[in-house]
């Protein structure tokens, strides 16, 4: 079979056949991604056969129930959700500029950065470009490099979760995050003397991100470096004013960057045991995909996080006032 060529590709694929592959990809089924198109059943079966006479192999395996990208056709799929969304981003920062606008930037960002030099640097670029639009998303690490590998954000302030991910992003660090435990104040592990132990905190119930972030990842390695069972009590969220509500409303424990809790131990509701956990988090920085240029606004935006970065926060270094429980 004859290698396939970028001309052959450009001269013969449509778009109307990426929405027919990213359709079938979300709904799984032929007659659902017709429906959806507003084709019939058999236009749409015919365009899948064609698109798999072209590439040369099967792109969907055909179950009885469902049919399902198969491992050659899992790569194609997912240039396909790129190349549509390059198509959406289009339309849209056109749109933007002939209403008078100055385009947008699509940011995502993991808690940690979001209460800190996120937002100081996002003010700054606001005061220089006062009518760009700007959209932040914030969730963890793993979720948000999903979002930026399919081009629907221009860049992350994250982690990178996975060894091979540096072939497919650049990253440049910032900051690396110590992790603490933190209660309401009047919480009955702050009214003993010893520091508690991981097993005695194992059997609180917890407040904890999802088992496929990174913070989420040091907290059952500390308990396993430990032999600590990880606690059947949790509550998963990435949602930090979620969080901070459930601590206030129960007995529960989670676990936090220290910056993020810098505003919440200055209220006084919080206080922070004398624990911490595991290691500190890996530098969460600026993530970006890899060989690809990036937009001015995005440029500018990097150089306010690398200048913010290079400061101390404020209250990082030293507790907050009665922000932590000290034992006699």
């Amino acid at each position: 079979m004859d290698p396939l060529s970028s001309a052959g590709l450009l001269g013969w694929l449509r778009f109307k056949h990426l929405v027919l592959l990213t359709t079938l990809d979300r709904s799984r089924n032929l007659h659902a991604a017709a429906r959806a198109m507003h084709l019939s059943q058999p236009a749409a079966s015919k365009m899948l056969r064609d698109l798999e006479g072209f590439f040369g192999f099967a792109l969907f395996e055909r179950l009885p129930r469902a049919m399902l990208p198969t491992e050659l056709g899992e790569p194609v799929i997912r240039h396909a959700w790129r190349l549509l969304n390059e198509a959406d981003r289009l339309v849209s920062d056109i749109n933007d500029l002939r209403a008078g606008g100055y385009g947008r930037l699509l940011i995502g960002a993991i808690a940690a950065a979001a209460p800190e030099i996120l937002p100081a640097a996002i003010a700054r670029l606001k005061r220089e470009r006062p009518r760009l639009s700007i959209h932040l998303q914030e969730q963890t690490s793993d979720r948000l490099l999903i979002e930026l590998e399919y081009k629907r954000l221009d860049l992350v302030i994250g982690r990178l979760t996975h060894v091979s991910q540096h072939n497919q992003f650049d990253f440049e660090p910032l900051r690396d995050e110590p992790l603490r435990v933190v209660v309401r104040r009047d919480h009955p592990l702050t009214r003993g003397v010893a520091v508690p132990s991981l097993a005695t905190l194992a059997r609180w119930p917890w407040i904890l991100h999802p088992l496929t972030s990174p913070m989420r990842g040091v907290f059952e390695t500390a308990l396993a470096a430990e032999g600590v069972t990880s606690p059947d009590n949790v509550v998963e969220t990435t949602s930090i004013q979620t969080t901070l509500q459930l601590l206030l409303d129960s007995d529960m424990l989670a676990v936090l960057p220290r910056s993020v809790l810098r505003r919440p131990l200055e209220s006084g509701q919080y206080v922070l045991l004398e624990r911490i956990i595991g290691k500190p988090l890996d530098y969460y920085g600026i993530i970006t995909r890899r060989d690809e240029t990036l937009p001015s606004t995005a440029r500018a935006l990097i150089e306010h996080l690398r200048e913010l970065a290079a400061r101390p926060l404020e209250g990082v270094t030293g507790e907050a006032s009665g922000g932590e429980v000290k034992r006699p």
